[in-house]
């Protein structure tokens, strides 16, 4: 039998039958996050060995690091706004070009000045690929599985970024740093190649967009490979494409004002402490053990974002309060690791201790970014992962600007990390009361205008009140 006359895309999506399809796009999204990630963390595996062999004091290695936040913030919005417009897949495609050929030229700078400018640029890609990933696997995975998936997602970065350290560890000392660039510039660009040929754009954009009916059939029949589609059947989408106004303006429209607000602080408070320990870690084990087993924990730190996925299914199930309490137990692992360091337990503790900050730490944030891609509607999704990115690089600033104001006071090394768990803390009273907002705007159900599509973090993902 034909398929019926109009049909919304939402149904097709949610009762997928090419598991190939829905894998394939996912494999793809990770190979995107898995070269973001090892180009990410290039500069904070390279950091200690660069200041050893420039001869540069520490403290003049905090404006790399906020170039690289800046390039982020800048990607992660700028990005996003562009993929709204000419869609998800062209983005996410520039993007990976982007950082990996600015990744690839860092290893031929001579000076912090040259480190910085092309850390920028090669950041602006990492920034940009990132939501971009998040919103394609956000628009073709059925609601019940979209924070798991977008989880899942995210073990294609930490392959890349905890890998990085592994093979730091390694080639640092028989190379140089500037391979580790090398390599990372490569990847990205052997990644971006692939895309070209393989990455499917966003049947939902096209919809919005107003694509040919012929082309989102052809998207459908990839979906459900025994669908008959009669050649006058329309597909359709409960929203329609935005003709006037600023696109970030409707982050803040319908509700949504304080959810968006919660959800910034939340990701920002997580990123001071994020990025505080990515950048600054190495440097500070750099004074008690070898540069390779530096690397190694940092590693480890990173590996903790594989836990990501298990925040992911609780999510699902239990809705943002999984977040609100990773983020609050997260703080004390953070706390101690200064402790563990000054006390000289040894390598094996420092590694779990890494371990165990990086799962709540890093899982944490990946749940925070997993949601970032569901409580907006579709017209805005990207708009909405993107615009909580960027702002939240703020927090990302303050993360390396925090480190080298302890270190330039002199601040024991104990008490570093003891205020390095502070802002956990408030992330995760931001969590809460984003939680708080999410079941609000649930609860008053205002009838969708034609421009709007249910949040992918639907009610019953949330458990009920009393």
């Amino acid at each position: 039998m034909a398929q019926a006359k109009r049909v919304d895309i939402a149904d097709i999506i949610e009762n997928q039958t090419n598991w190939w399809f829905s894998t394939s796009t996912v494999v793809l999204c990770c190979l995107v996050l898995f070269a973001d990630g090892f180009d990410n963390q290039a500069i904070n595996y390279t950091s200690a060995a660069i200041i050893r062999d420039w001869d540069v004091d520490r403290v003049l290695f905090t404006p790399v690091f906020w170039s690289n936040v800046l390039g982020w913030m800048v990607g992660s919005l700028t990005f996003s706004m562009i993929a709204d417009q000419i869609g998800r897949r062209n983005a996410t495609i520039f993007a990976t070009l982007l950082f990996g050929g600015f990744t690839y030229a860092i290893a031929y700078a001579t000076n912090l000045w040259e480190l910085s400018i092309l850390r920028f640029f090669s950041s602006v890609g990492v920034g940009g690929a990132m939501p971009m990933a998040i919103a394609l696997i956000s628009d073709y995975t059925p609601a019940k599985r979209r924070g798991l998936m977008i989880t899942v997602l995210f073990l294609g970065y930490t392959v890349g970024s905890s890998g990085g350290g592994f093979l730091a560890a390694e080639l640092i000392l028989t190379s140089g740093w500037e391979s580790i660039f090398q390599v990372g510039g490569i990847v990205g660009l052997v990644v971006a190649c692939i895309l070209v040929f393989t990455l499917p754009e966003s049947v939902r954009y096209l919809l919005v967009q107003g694509a040919p009916q012929e082309k989102i059939h052809a998207y459908v029949k990839r979906m459900q490979p025994g669908i008959e589609i009669a050649p006058d059947t329309e597909f359709f989408i409960k929203e329609t494409k935005k003709q006037k106004g600023v696109p970030l303006s409707y982050l803040f429209r319908d509700g949504r004002a304080w959810m968006t607000i919660f959800l910034w602080f939340a990701l920002g408070f997580s990123f001071v402490t994020h990025f505080f320990i990515a950048n600054w870690l190495p440097i500070f084990l750099s004074d008690f053990m070898p540069l390779d087993q530096v690397n190694r924990i940092k590693a480890m730190f990173q590996f903790g974002a594989a836990f990501g996925i298990v925040f992911g299914y609780l999510i699902d199930r239990y809705g943002v309060p999984v977040v609100t309490w990773t983020k609050l137990i997260g703080a004390i692992p953070v706390a101690f690791m200064g402790y563990f360091m000054v006390q000289d337990l040894g390598f094996l503790v420092m590694m779990l201790s890494a371990l165990a900050a990086g799962i709540f730490v890093l899982g944490g944030t990946i749940g925070l970014n997993a949601i970032s891609g569901m409580i907006y509607p579709t017209f805005i999704r990207s708009t909405g992962s993107g615009a909580a990115f960027a702002v939240a690089r703020i927090g990302a600033l303050a993360g390396p600007g925090f480190g080298g104001l302890l270190i330039y006071l002199e601040t024991p090394i104990v008490w570093v990390f003891v205020l390095g768990a502070i802002p956990m803390i408030l992330s995760g009273l931001a969590a809460y009361g984003l939680s708080r907002t999410v079941d609000v705007l649930h609860e008053r159900k205002p009838p969708h205008t034609e421009h709007e599509s249910e949040p992918a973090l639907a009610p019953q993902h949330a458990p009920a009140r009393t």
